[in-house]
C-alpha cells in the first residue's frame, strides 16, 4: 500500500476541535524554522495554550504562552499563534539548534489537570 501525497486541505480532515492532537515527532535541520500544530477540544478557545519543555508533564518549563488571545506571542526564537476557529496552536521555532532537541509538550491551561500532549523535536546538522 502506497501512501499518496495529501493534498494541502487534507490537515483539515484531522480531528478539529475532538481532541488533543499533536505529531509525534518533528525533524528540523540546524538554522531552518520548524512549525508544527496542536489541535484542542472545542470549548477551550479562551484557555491559555503553552508550549513547555521537559522530560514530562509535571518537570517541564513554559517556553511561550497565548494568554487565551489569538494574537502571536513571541519568546526569543519561538512564537506561538491560536486560531480559535480551527482549535490549533501554531507553534514556530526560529534558527534550530542542536540544543533545541527534545521533549516538548503542548498544553492548554484549565482547573484541575491541564491538558497536555508530548512531541520531540529531532535536530540534524545542516
Amino acid at each position: 500500500r502506497t501512501m499518496g501525497i495529501l493534498p494541502s486541505w487534507a490537515w483539515l480532515l484531522l480531528p478539529v476541535c475532538q481532541a488533543l492532537v499533536v505529531p509525534r515527532e518533528v525533524t528540523g535541520q540546524v538554522g531552518q524554522l520548524i512549525s508544527f500544530r496542536c489541535w484542542y477540544p472545542r470549548g477551550y478557545e479562551g484557555h491559555s495554550k503553552y508550549w513547555c519543555r521537559g522530560p514530562s508533564q509535571d518537570s517541564c518549563s513554559k517556553v511561550v504562552e497565548t494568554a487565551g488571545w489569538e494574537v502571536p506571542q513571541h519568546q526569543g526564537r519561538v512564537s506561538i499563534q491560536d486560531n480559535h476557529i480551527f482549535c490549533v496552536v501554531l507553534l514556530t521555532l526560529k534558527n534550530l539548534s542542536e540544543e533545541d532537541a527534545g521533549s516538548y509538550w503542548c498544553g492548554v491551561d484549565r482547573p484541575g489537570w491541564d491538558l497536555m500532549a508530548p512531541v520531540t523535536v529531532r535536530v540534524v546538522p545542516g
